[in-house]
């Protein structure tokens, strides 16, 4: 399960880091010229002069301890479920033995009794079905809220990181939606420690400690 959560997580994350930032340009006062550069004559800067990066996502995943916590959050909430529901089919599977055991041995006072027995544990069984996907969609809910709010707060931290980067584009590199790009151009290890720096500095990261 943690991995499928990671992946959920990792799959959000790509999503969220390839449309951070396409940038207007066009004040020309804040835009990074290369040596290739050409300015027009109302001062914006030409498409050829687009400052570009790229952040490896699995890397940011792995590392972004925001991230890690987020996993592990959830990931205890699906294991507390699971140890909930497995309890609860343990004692229906022990009343259901005790039922056949009655049923062969006749220890049932009538007929009707036994009937009513069984019509008790179906329905226990059917309200356990019940709580299984009451449970599983509220842990999806769950997950989605919580995917929403890492990409909302990537998307805001790297808006902070980037008014003094001056970056027009940052891409997510994940597996081989990038087919080619200079290592010159890859931050992702001074983005983490920029997220990482941040997390730590928030209330909300000491009050957890």
């Amino acid at each position: 399960m943690k991995e499928k959560v990671h992946y959920v997580i990792e799959a959000v994350l790509v999503v969220a880091v390839i449309i951070l930032f396409i940038l207007q340009f066009s004040d020309g006062k804040k835009s990074v010229v290369d040596d290739n550069a050409s300015v027009i004559e109302d001062g914006s800067v030409s498409k050829h002069s687009m400052l570009v990066a790229f952040v490896d996502v699995d890397s940011l995943i792995s590392s972004y301890t925001y991230s890690i916590d987020l996993n592990e959050q959830i990931t205890r909430k699906f294991e507390n479920s699971r140890a909930s529901l497995t309890e609860k089919l343990r004692k229906l599977q022990a009343e259901a033995a005790d039922f056949q055991r009655k049923a062969e041995t006749g220890a049932f006072l009538s007929p009707e009794r036994m009937e009513s027995e069984q019509q008790r544990l179906m329905k226990k069984d059917q309200e356990l079905q019940e709580l299984q996907a009451q449970m599983s969609q509220e842990l999806g809910e769950e997950q989605l809220r919580i995917n929403e709010e890492l990409r909302n707060t990537i998307v805001s931290q790297l808006r902070e990181y980037n008014k003094e980067k001056g970056y027009n584009i940052i891409y997510g590199k994940k597996n081989d939606n990038i087919l080619y790009a200079d290592d010159a151009y890859n931050i992702t290890r001074e983005v983490i420690d920029y997220l990482n720096r941040q997390r730590a500095s928030s209330p909300a990261a000491k009050t957890d400690e």
